[in-house]
């Protein structure tokens, strides 16, 4: 209760200005240290925003799988760990994050909801990658590495995750591929941030580009 005090008051800083959203990062990055302080902080941030109230069931949250060399050498590459609860829906995460969405409801997106609790490290960056690149070829390179895709509920956790370490969302210019999660009978979803500030989504063909759109993938723990 008290971490989410002093969360809160963080934030509350940043948006007053009078705490810049890279001291915020520094700050919380600090403490983020081993596999015990980042499974804390998911739990208690997750429990602090309401989850039990929105699933209306207990939560747990399983154990961080990332050892503490891992931890290390993803803050080194400027990289976050995030964990996306298990049987939780966009839907939910939605009302979660405070974030709006046609997407959340319609039946046209794939069910990509976790079936466990889904630890994984991707790039904290606020810009993606692969720009101008088709939803397509990226879907085929992360396949051939072996990386983790962004389903729609991966991307909810990680804008949010971001917010709260970095006192801003990513992908405000520019947009990902979403790409686990059918849009219709072969769409694909972009996702970003728009120029007024608020999560948008848009169901395209996946053969598109565009200097706008680019791609973010994510990677697991060395042993699963």
């Amino acid at each position: 209760m008290l971490e989410q005090s002093v969360m809160s008051l963080l934030k509350e800083l940043v948006s007053a200005g009078k705490l810049d959203a890279q001291s915020l990062a520094v700050l919380i990055g600090d403490r983020l240290n081993d596999p015990w302080e980042l499974h804390n902080w998911f739990y208690q941030w997750y429990r602090g925003l309401g989850i039990e109230t929105i699933t209306g069931k207990p939560f747990e949250l399983s154990e961080c799988p990332f050892t503490q060399q891992e931890i290390q050498r993803a803050k080194e590459r400027n990289e976050i760990i995030l964990c996306v609860p298990k049987g939780v829906s966009r839907q939910q995460l939605g009302e979660l994050f405070r974030i709006r969405s046609w997407a959340f409801s319609d039946p046209l997106i794939g069910e990509t909801t976790e079936q466990a609790d889904f630890w994984f490290r991707t790039s904290a960056t606020m810009k993606p990658d692969r720009i101008r690149s088709t939803g397509i070829s990226i879907a085929h390179s992360i396949d051939n590495e072996g990386w983790v895709h962004f389903t729609l509920e991966r991307y909810l956790v990680f804008l949010a995750a971001m917010k709260a370490q970095h006192g801003q969302y990513p992908d405000r210019e520019y947009w990902i591929w979403i790409t686990k999660g059918r849009y219709d009978r072969s769409g694909m979803l972009m996702a970003g941030i728009d120029r007024l500030g608020h999560f948008n989504a848009h169901g395209w063909m996946p053969q598109f580009e565009a200097g706008f759109l680019g791609a973010r993938h994510g990677e697991l723990p060395e042993k699963r």
